[in-house]
Order: structure tokens, then C-alpha cells, then sequence
């Protein structure tokens, strides 16, 4: 089984639910994981942050929301740190807002910078998702 984490902003649900309605006709050797309204009961984010030993694939929506959400921000972290020991493969960054200079953004860090995909519209998104997903 392929384990895959969607770090997304909760702002960003409605773009962020079109892409996981359409990742839910991938095979059932693909199993997502994500966090998005409504939640379950007070789930701490250190609980989110041990999931990600579990992970094999780390997707991150990069939007103004997800980069100044504290929690997205710790995810990422963490998804670098256990990519960095081999825990996780690989990590796949999807700028979703053009008006952020990706490559300029202090808020992004420099071990991503280089892998980011650039997307203009939700269906470019699920293309990019999909090849990612599909190779693993």
C-alpha cells in the first residue's frame, strides 16, 4: 500500500476537495491522507505529525493560506526532516496561487524550491497529483 499525506490549508477546502474527490477513483493501493473541516474531535497536531512516519508520499498545496497556516508549516518541516532520513519518498509541492513569486517566498523553503510544480487551474492540479501518485 502506497500512503499518501495532502498538507493543505483549511481555507483552501473547496479547491482541495475537488482534487481528493477525484484521487478517491485511484486504485486501493493508494491510501490518502488529509485533515480538513469538519475534524475530529481536538486532534493535536503532534498526533498529525507521528502519521507522517506512516507516509510515502507528502503532497503540499502551496497557497497564501497553507504557507502562513503554522500547521502546514510544522507538516512540511516534518516531511523534510523524515524525507531527508529516507522515511518519506518524496515530497511533491504544487503552487496553486500564481500571484506567489515561489522561487522569492521566504515563507517556502529552499529544499522544496527547486521540485515545485506550477499549477493554473484544479484540473492541471489532479494532472500533476496523478503522475505523481501513478509513479509510486
Amino acid at each position: 500500500m502506497v500512503k499518501v499525506f495532502l498538507s493543505c490549508s483549511s481555507h483552501d477546502q473547496t479547491y482541495i476537495k475537488y482534487i481528493i474527490d477525484d484521487l478517491l477513483t485511484l486504485p486501493e493501493k493508494y491510501k490518502l491522507f488529509y485533515f480538513l473541516p469538519p475534524y475530529k474531535k481536538d486532534i493535536p497536531i503532534d498526533n498529525i505529525l507521528e502519521r507522517l512516519y506512516e507516509i510515502d508520499l507528502f503532497i503540499l498545496f502551496i497557497t497564501n493560506n497553507s504557507l502562513n497556516s503554522q500547521f502546514v508549516q510544522r507538516e512540511l518541516k516534518q516531511a523534510i526532516y523524515l524525507n531527508n532520513l529516507n522515511r518519506i519518498k518524496e515530497i511533491c509541492p504544487i503552487s496553486l496561487d500564481n500571484s506567489i513569486d515561489v522561487f522569492q517566498d521566504s515563507r517556502i523553503p529552499e529544499y522544496i524550491k527547486n521540485r515545485i510544480h506550477l499549477s493554473e487551474s484544479p484540473l492541471k492540479t489532479v494532472q500533476i497529483v496523478r503522475n505523481f501518485i501513478l509513479n509510486y
